[in-house]
């Protein structure tokens, strides 16, 4: 290559636009017999059919992607599109679409030999190895946390997911901390960089909850924007699925869009369409909440209920069994039967009561947790302006205006002196 400061600079009238060089570029494909007529065998990695009926897809091979199209007139009338994951052979020439300068296989001919790809029988097997090792199995599975109070999210510190999960969590459930642990979700690194940051995101809270710290992390959410098959290879891969399924904290994957179905979203502990909807899920529910100590005091009273009546239809058949067989040895032995029968029913109802005190204490003790007032005791400190309304930004409270600000115990009104724009590190919320 010569070196560039040897170059004369040209002056503008001879330097090529990018038409002419994508022209040129053009122009030599067309020239060369082999690419004027070939034919390209390779694995679909993507295929669709426009309302125009013209078909476009992208064939694979374990190195390298080539993009095709089928125009309506090569498609014959109920052809159906070819499947991802099949074989196939496409004829026809390689052109160069001049207003982006990509090549593409320009397709008269589709042949369909039979079979399925490489990297789709890789991914079969795979899913078999991993169901038979019963990592697949629904007796596996932990349950997702009603409200936990801290959240590790594995995702890309770049991309538009992590923006979202924020948003929704911080507008259902501002006192929920939040952890990112970074890994790239795409690319050759992003298995084993996904894999160890599970493992980062476990190690990270057995240290706080060793510490006593209450909002140390709780579930794991796994997060990723939608994509191509090939994009989401990464959460198909055996390194990150192996550690998934060693995962101390129950994990909740959202990987893609509803259709988007990954080995990841089979082996985690639970799965959600999109990772807006799992930060909608993992978001307390208030008025569920609420409502649990009443539900169980109903199952419990239930419960009793039916022992009550199970005793009552023996005592009485009893009854009728003494009148019929008169011999007293047969009166004490029901009369003993009798007396095992309240004692039963009186220690499982017992039971019963305890167990319900025991889910009430539970959920007043989450519902204390939750308060506004529990916040307030560690220090922090919540900010009215005029009519009541909660102050979020320094927007809100300008220079000059009276506020209210309600601690722990009692309150204190102020007038603004100054203000300051701020901010926070938006690698971590908490």
């Amino acid at each position: 290559m010569p070196d560039a400061r040897l170059i004369t600079q040209p002056a503008p009238e001879e330097a090529l636009s990018v038409s002419e060089v994508a022209a040129r570029i053009r122009a030599q494909i067309s020239e060369d017999p082999l690419l004027a007529s070939c034919a390209v065998i390779g694995e679909v990695q993507s295929s669709m059919r426009s309302t125009a009926g013209h078909e476009y897809l992208t064939l694979r091979d374990a190195e390298s992607t080539l993009d095709a199209v089928r125009f309506r007139g090569s498609i014959r009338p109920g052809e159906e599109v070819p499947a991802v994951g099949e074989i196939v052979i496409l004829i026809g020439r390689i052109d160069l679409y001049t207003p982006r300068s990509r090549y593409q296989l320009i397709a008269s001919t589709l042949i369909r030999p039979g079979g399925i790809g490489l990297l789709s029988q890789e991914l079969e097997a795979l899913k078999r190895k991993l169901q038979a090792e019963g990592l697949f199995d629904a007796a596996r599975k932990r349950p997702i946390p009603l409200a936990p109070q801290g959240i590790a999210i594995v995702t890309s510190r770049s991309g538009a997911v992590l923006h979202d999960v924020i948003r929704v969590l911080r507008g259902s459930a501002p006192q929920t901390r939040l952890l990112l642990v970074h890994a790239p979700v795409q690319g050759a690194t992003a298995p084993a960089e996904l894999a160890e940051a599970i493992r980062r995101a476990n190690a990270h809270a057995a240290r706080e909850a060793r510490a006593g710290i209450g909002s140390a992390p709780s579930v794991i959410l796994l997060a990723r924007g939608g994509g191509s098959s090939d994009d989401l290879s990464a959460f198909n891969s055996e390194e990150l699925l192996r550690a998934i399924a060693a995962s101390q904290l129950p994990v909740l994957s959202a990987v893609g869009h509803e259709s988007d179905v990954t080995l990841a979203d089979l082996v985690a502990d639970d799965r959600a369409g999109t990772p807006s909807i799992a930060a909608a899920r993992l978001s307390p529910n208030l008025d569920l909440i609420r409502a649990r100590p009443l539900q169980l005091l109903g199952r419990a009273y239930q419960e009793m209920q039916r022992i009550v009546l199970q005793c009552a239809a023996e005592l009485r058949e009893g009854g009728r069994s003494l009148i019929a067989s008169g011999p007293e040895n047969q009166i004490e032995r029901e009369e003993e039967r009798l007396a095992q029968m309240g004692d039963d029913l009186m220690r499982g109802a017992r039971l019963s009561l305890r167990g319900a005190a025991h889910q009430v204490r539970q959920a007043h003790l989450l519902l204390a947790a939750l308060s506004p007032l529990a916040i307030l005791s560690r220090g922090y400190a919540m900010v009215e302006g005029e009519g009541g309304s909660i102050v979020r930004s320094w927007r809100q409270a300008p220079v000059g205006r009276e506020i209210l600000v309600r601690l722990a115990e009692g309150s204190l009104v102020a007038n603004v002196k100054r203000s300051e724009k701020g901010g926070r590190d938006g690698g971590k919320a908490s």
